[in-house]
């Protein structure tokens, strides 16, 4: 048996919904479609992707048939921009470096109206990263909904602006749940031996938290930010970490035990009162630790 004279035409229109009478004749598309994939490869040197997996791609983004001899005929950029695009949905590694050089390290550039700050700007990147090539539970990657309609850095920029403005708006109410949540566990009753030390424990306590935070492992770090900042369920990391929920839940509460206990450690040491004390504070305090993990996770460990 022969084999398919004209596999990338062949691949593109089994994922088209135009009618084939729409396009060029299987010959002349699979000519056309030949030349798009060498030249996208000659241009990202390193990414040589599955041709009929792309040219499928490109036939269920593409949305007419003179958009598609624009684009295969070279008149636009969207070719080079949906090969890369393809290449991070398909989790290569070449594709995701070069994506992270091209447009990802311009993220401070896009969201420098909403706020400079290395530290803000570096979270911004880090969620937009697992927003575009991080699968959810029933849906892919959002990079797969990129269809070539307009530049990829102005699509990639109106993004990352999406996730700044709701990270300021989000920052704004953590700050206000965690000053409010510390204000109320020191506004309890303490007993005559801790009243005095009040205002001084209210402060210790945020830079001992802190402290703490910088102390946890990379991925300790990551499953606190995932839960208390991006608020995914236990059941969605579970899944982005492969595991089961049950391992998602240890972690989370190993990290919470070593949390308040380095804090009161912390607070032993520097404040120079006995554990018994520090206890009796964090008793109120550390009970309201995942109010406050909001603002100082996004502000990250000390430096």
């Amino acid at each position: 048996m022969s084999s398919d004279p004209t596999p990338l035409a062949s691949a593109f229109l089994a994922a088209s919904a135009w009618a084939p009478a729409s396009l060029p004749e299987p010959a002349r598309l699979e000519a056309l479609l030949a030349s798009a994939v060498d030249r996208a490869r000659a241009h990202w040197s390193g990414m040589t992707l599955d041709a009929p997996g792309f040219c499928a791609f490109i036939a269920e983004r593409l949305t007419s048939p003179s958009t598609l001899l624009e684009v295969l005929g070279g008149a636009s950029p969207a070719l080079l921009e949906l090969y890369l695009a393809f290449g991070c949905l398909r989790r290569d590694r070449t594709a995701l470096q070069r994506f992270d050089d091209h447009y990802l390290r311009d993220v401070g550039a896009f969201v420098s109206g909403v706020d400079r700050a290395p530290a803000f700007v570096a979270e911004v990147r880090q969620l937009l990263r697992e927003k575009l090539f991080t699968a959810t539970v029933g849906s892919e990657p959002k990079i797969g909904e990129f269809t070539g309609g307009g530049a990829l850095g102005g699509w990639v920029r109106v993004a990352a602006l999406r996730i700044a403005l709701n990270l300021k708006r989000s920052e704004t109410r953590a700050d206000d749940a965690a000053r409010e949540s510390v204000e109320a566990a020191f506004g309890e009753q303490l007993g005559p031996e801790l009243e005095h030390l009040r205002s001084r424990y209210r402060e210790a306590f945020t830079e001992a938290v802190r402290s703490s935070l910088g102390e946890l492992s990379d991925r300790d770090r990551t499953l606190m930010r995932l839960y208390h900042l991006e608020a995914l369920s236990l059941e969605a990391i579970a899944a982005l970490y492969r595991v089961h929920l049950s391992t998602v839940s240890r972690w989370l509460s190993r990290a919470r035990e070593q949390v308040a206990e380095d804090t009161t450690r912390w607070l032993c040491e520097r404040l120079g009162v006995s554990a018994a004390s520090v206890d009796s504070i964090a008793a109120l305090v550390v009970s309201q630790v995942d109010l406050s993990l909001t603002r100082l996770l996004r502000e990250g460990p000390p430096r």
